[in-house]
């Protein structure tokens, strides 16, 4: 197609702009008014018959006998949580107990006024401990974007009093948060190993450079929060100097053999540990791993040296 002829078909588009701005109808959404409610001081519908959050009645016409029954589940959910916690129980089941004999006489609004003090006395208590729960997670949060949005979600249910859904996301912003703070953990002791190594792989005057860079991208991939891509970065960072680590570990160990053969003859009892040590050197040398094969060629040499 002709360029002269896009321009005009993009021209012609646009030209409708004004046209669809003009046959646009603006969609009005009716807007419910909001109150706080006087009990709780969540905000609810102003045309509501009892707070859907600590179920406190606004007009006595509401259905007692439901908001009983809605209560008694909310109840026996809440129960075991707070006798875990630790909180008190005492009020709740006596206030529990009046509520059956107001049941009973089928006076259910004198049974709803106590069960609402037994629910929302646990509720506070419940949700105040879950948020000092929930908090401990605060500092993980600039570590994963999703657990800040798993955190978002679980706080959010818990300002509702929504204990239920809240459980649901806390436990996987529990599992989440150690599985992250795992791979920190090991993150960290691996990285603190391969410094130690570059350290004892210099005393041995092995150059380290290439080392260090590979050290340096673990660190920037460690920065972006990607702690299990970095230990594989670590897994491999003295591979580039693992034909060096051989030399020297060769001439090392000559120097060795000679040590504990002057020790045999000499008495010094340190040779049975130097032999110790080079067969533990052995071990992680045919595993292929050379951070502990230099850890054991520095406790060799301290070794010798008393």
């Amino acid at each position: 197609m002709p360029e002269e002829n896009i321009d005009e078909i993009i021209q012609e588009i646009l030209s409708e702009e004004k046209k669809v701005e003009e046959g646009a109808e603006e969609e009005i959404i009716p807007t419910e008014e909001l109150y706080e409610c006087p009990v709780c001081h969540h905000q609810v519908s102003e045309s509501a018959d009892f707070c859907p959050y600590c179920y406190a009645v606004f007009d006595e016409k509401v259905d007692y006998k439901m908001l009983l029954e809605t209560l008694i589940k909310k109840l026996k959910f809440i129960i075991p949580l707070a006798k875990d916690m630790g909180i008190p129980l005492d009020a709740v089941n006596q206030h529990i107990k009046e509520a059956k004999k107001y049941a009973a006489r089928q006076d259910y609004p004198s049974g709803y006024a106590h069960l609402h003090d037994a629910y929302f006395y646990l509720i506070k208590e419940v949700v105040d401990r879950y948020r000092g729960d929930l908090e401990k997670y605060e500092i993980m949060m600039g570590v994963n974007a999703d657990l800040r949005d798993i955190y978002a979600r679980a706080s959010g249910y818990l300002e509702e009093w929504d204990i239920e859904n809240f459980l649901k996301e806390f436990e996987e912003l529990k599992s989440r948060a150690e599985e992250i703070s795992k791979d920190l953990r090991q993150y960290l002791e691996k990285l603190e190993g391969v410094e130690n190594a570059i350290r004892i792989a210099r005393k041995f005057g092995i150059e380290t450079e290439k080392v260090e860079n590979v050290v340096d991208t673990a660190k920037d991939i460690a920065d972006n929060k990607k702690y299990g891509d970095a230990i594989k970065v670590l897994d491999e960072a003295l591979t580039p100097i693992k034909d060096e680590i051989e030399e020297v570990m060769a001439s090392f160990l000559a120097l060795v053999k000679e040590e504990v053969m002057r020790s045999t003859y000499s008495g010094k009892s340190n040779a049975k540990n130097i032999i110790r040590l080079v067969r533990e050197m052995k071990v992680y040398r045919d595993e292929g791993n050379l951070v502990k094969v230099l850890e054991k060629m520095e406790e060799i040499n301290k070794e010798m040296s008393k």
